[in-house]
């Protein structure tokens, strides 16, 4: 069943600042009707933004990627502890700017 939202955002209703209410007395008669006001080809259509393509497309991404290594985690922790790790500044420079990158094509 379509509803007709036609009307959703008519002054009369942003001026009042309520909503059109509806009587569920008739509720029964009201889900028998049908609606005029559907497409020529009754079929509903949606159009996704690129934003909405572009989160698709991470969230796939995001469920193909393995899951956390936690034997490479502990190997990180004690290079710290033991004053054993060294910091790639170029490397990781580069990753922040590939993110970027990513994120604001």
């Amino acid at each position: 069943m379509a509803n007709d939202i036609t009307n959703i955002n008519s002054s009369r209703t942003l001026a009042s600042g309520t909503r059109p209410s509806q009587r569920l007395e008739n509720a029964d008669d009201n889900s028998t009707r049908t609606n005029n006001n559907t497409s020529s080809d009754g079929a509903d259509k949606v159009s996704l933004t690129s934003t909405a393509a572009r989160l698709k497309d991470i969230e796939q991404r995001l469920a193909n990627q393995t899951p956390v290594d936690n034997n490479r985690i502990n190997q990180v922790k004690s290079a710290i502890n033991n004053g054993e790790y060294n910091v790639d500044a170029d490397r990781v420079a580069s990753k922040m700017i590939d993110l970027e990158n990513a994120i604001h094509p």
